[in-house]
């Protein structure tokens, strides 16, 4: 779920947290806020994540536009290119492909749904929040061609 819907519930000491939509699909601004609460319960936290930037970019500048280009254009590819029945390949992409793609282009920070950020911008965030407490112990590349990456992180006691 999605970490601010949870963190005030969040008690005790736990040895991982893995985090994909829990904290992609808020702005940078609360990104740092829950990543601070959540710091001191862990000893590992692992992000996978699109290595896209979707989160700072204002509304209607070029660099949004390319990012949302580069990512969700892939990823239409990619479901069409499935062996799964065109229908479902279809809804695929309008029901969630296209939800995103939208929002990203009208919607202002804050109001939109998602808020995927570069892998550079991840890695500073995490050195601003979890140093020195934490080390990087992993930075990978789960996927990558020219236009598209997912990565994961992963940062320990």
């Amino acid at each position: 779920g999605k970490i601010e819907a949870t963190a005030a519930q969040i008690d005790g000491h736990y040895d991982m947290a893995l985090c994909s939509l829990s904290y992609h699909h808020m702005p940078y601004t609360s990104k740092m806020k829950y990543l601070r609460e959540l710091k001191p319960h862990l000893d590992n936290l692992i992000l996978f994540e699109l290595d896209a930037n979707n989160d700072l970019p204002e509304l209607q500048t070029p660099e949004l536009a390319l990012s949302i280009y580069q990512s969700y254009a892939r990823m239409i590819d990619f479901a069409f290119q499935h062996d799964a029945p065109v229908e479902v390949a279809q809804n695929c992409v309008d029901r969630f492909l296209m939800t995103e793609t939208v929002s990203l282009l009208t919607q202002p920070r804050g109001e939109r749904n998602d808020y995927h950020m570069l892998r550079s911008q991840w890695l500073d965030l995490f050195e601003q929040i979890l140093a020195p407490d934490f080390t990087r112990l992993c930075d990978s590349s789960c996927y990558e061609d020219e236009y598209f990456g997912l990565f994961t992180i992963h940062y320990g006691r």
